[in-house]
């Protein structure tokens, strides 16, 4: 079944509207050449269609799994590759959602006026920018979960010692819009491993810092680091039970060994 990614850029109308459409286009092709580069490092890439304009890309992958691994993918570049506050920070929301088509938009020629083509957008593109635009805030992964299943869990889990958690989740403190229907779960497009989480939140405290004095993108950062927090509290959660079960008594094996003893 074909999944549709649809991502959004963010901050590209601030600098339209402060008269830089030179640092909007320099956006838009950072942005878009993210999206390639990553499209082209997956095995499915040949079978991955869309479009990309300016500040959105809309993008059809051939499975759920490919859907999770290209946006989780070009979240976390965009996430990682600032080093400076010089450099071009790249904010974005994205939603994973079933596909009707094997594209997100239909183009045809108007019928008198040759010159002029007409775009429309599939009811899986509606749907997807419906919920994108809902008014969800921060650097946020939704998807549907009508897409996800006891395996997809598996698959995508994140281990953490013994335990782990799932990556899929409605969160209980990180807002959703009232007017975003309750099937829309977040996903979570952190690190794997605890010692890469604590590389991704140094970043969080950097992109705070560097975005102090540019309101549009503080927004995004405070709404972003309310993610993390929760993040956090969910990782340090599964730590301290994984210390629980290390500091917890055998209990089991001496009742065996007792038994044993006295046949």
């Amino acid at each position: 079944m074909p999944v549709l990614v649809y991502l959004d850029l963010l901050g590209a109308p601030q600098r339209w509207h402060a008269q830089q459409p030179g640092e909007a286009q320099a956006l838009f092709d950072d942005f878009a050449d993210l999206v390639l580069d990553t499209i082209g490092s997956l095995d499915v890439a040949d079978s991955i269609s869309g479009d990309i304009e300016n500040d959105w890309a809309a993008l059809i992958c051939p499975s759920i799994e490919s859907a999770l691994a290209l946006a989780r993918r070009v979240f976390r570049r965009a996430w990682l590759d600032p080093r400076t506050s010089d450099e071009m920070r790249l904010w974005m929301r994205g939603v994973i959602a079933p596909s009707d088509d094997e594209t997100a938009r239909h183009f045809a020629q108007d019928d008198e006026l040759s010159k002029i083509r007409r775009a429309t957008a599939t009811h899986s593109a509606i749907r997807a920018l419906s919920a994108l635009k809902s008014g969800v805030t921060g650097m946020r992964i939704l998807v549907d979960e009508s897409l996800l299943n006891d395996q997809l869990r598996g698959l995508f889990r994140v281990p953490l010692g013994r335990l782990g958690f799932i990556p899929f989740r409605r969160m209980n403190f990180t807002p959703y819009t009232a007017n975003l229907p309750r099937n829309w779960q977040d996903f979570l497009w952190m690190a794997d491993t605890q010692a890469e989480w604590s590389n991704y939140t140094l970043r969080m405290k950097q992109r705070i810092m560097w975005s102090a004095h540019h309101p549009a993108e503080a927004a995004e950062a405070a709404a972003t680091q309310a993610l993390f927090h929760e993040v956090d509290a969910i990782v340090q959660s599964v730590v301290r039970k994984n210390m629980m079960r290390e500091d917890r008594p055998p209990v089991r094996r001496e009742a065996e060994s007792e038994g044993a003893a006295e046949a």
